[in-house]
């Protein structure tokens, strides 16, 4: 279940749209458990993780999609380490044609790999100390994980929109001068995965959007 609600507040300030991401522990959900993939028969199934993140928006990404440019937006380069087991962190935004890298700094081997549909790799069993990239030239979701260890899961988001972030400690998102128009305000969480909110930028004015979203499960 999400619940947005939406209002337009009239201001000298054009192109606004700001909002904040409401987490409700009592909202029905049905959490997306990562896919554990076997392909060489090599995964090793483990206990659920204790881990919990410390901030719960650092795993929420928000942004815009329209059907028009809204600009370029250079590529980036990131990093999604091998800590302990699990992908620090657990989620990424970037711009298209960004790369990350992929550092294993675990005192064992990794093989990591998506299937997404926006973009597949493997990159191959490798030590700690050693590094892999990728360059994500297609907007979409890409998820992520090992081919040794069936518990570590991250999602990369890849956008091809000037307008993306995390929402701050305490929920809040906000973009300013976007172009007036029609767009998709897209959010993605790892319980309820992709949603996406029509919504419409006024020429004059700005729009506030409250989204209301489930709690993580604890164990994932």
């Amino acid at each position: 279940m999400v619940v947005l609600a939406c209002a337009t507040i009239h201001s000298a300030r054009a192109g606004e749209v700001s909002g904040k991401i409401i987490i409700e522990k009592n909202l029905n959900k049905k959490t997306l458990m990562p896919a554990v993939y076997n392909l060489r028969g090599m995964a090793i199934q483990e206990a659920p993780s204790e881990h919990r993140a410390a901030n719960e928006f650092e795993r929420i990404a928000v942004w815009l999609e329209s059907k028009e440019p809204g600009g370029p937006t250079a590529p980036v380069t990131a990093t999604m380490a091998q800590r302990d087991r699990r992908f620090e962190p657990a989620l990424l935004i970037v711009p298209i044609g960004s790369t990350v890298e992929f550092p294993n700094t675990d005192p064992i081997f990794h093989n990591i790999f998506s299937l997404s549909r926006a973009q597949s790799f493997d990159l191959g069993y490798y030590p700690k100390g050693q590094s892999r990239m990728v360059r994500f030239t297609h907007a979409g979701i890409i998820q992520v994980y090992c081919h040794v260890h069936s518990n570590m899961y991250g999602v990369i988001v890849v956008v091809s929109s000037p307008w993306f972030e995390k929402p701050d400690q305490n929920g809040n998102f906000s973009w300013s001068a976007i172009p007036a128009g029609k767009y998709q305000l897209a959010v993605w969480q790892k319980t309820l995965g992709l949603i996406r909110k029509n919504i419409v930028v006024p020429e004059k004015g700005a729009l506030r959007l409250d989204i209301s979203l489930p709690d993580e499960d604890p164990e994932n």
